[in-house]
């Protein structure tokens, strides 16, 4: 499992690299675990979801990667819909509940009928 917050690169990593050298190393090594993964899993909450695992999400949905959602707040509910539907239409499932417990429940019901 690779999470760019705990297994990409530290400040010190890239010490001395310009802003585009660092820009090529991280995209670069960000694209590379993508790739090597089966599934994305894209925590959607927040107002709106954050642009870099927007890109994670449209590489792995271009290169045939199943992707999951898990949304447990409603601050961008708007318009009446809740994602915007480029995001929205990557996803082979999103888990919706603004109740931590029923969101974890609704992957168990989901995993006892489904495989990720």
């Amino acid at each position: 499992m690779f999470l760019p917050q705990r297994d990409g690169f530290l400040a010190p990593d890239l010490e001395g690299k310009t802003e585009e050298e660092k820009t090529k190393i991280i995209f670069q090594k960000d694209k590379e675990e993508i790739l090597k993964s089966d599934i994305v899993f894209m925590l959607l909450d927040g107002r709106v979801p954050d642009e870099g695992a927007c890109i994670e999400l449209g590489i792995a949905y271009a290169n045939g990667k199943r992707c999951y959602g898990f949304k447990s707040d409603a601050r961008s509910i708007e318009a009446d819909m809740d994602l915007n539907p480029m995001i929205a239409g990557c996803f082979t499932e999103i888990f919706y509940d603004l109740d931590g417990e029923n969101l974890i429940r609704s992957l168990e019901d989901y995993l006892e009928h489904n495989r990720l």
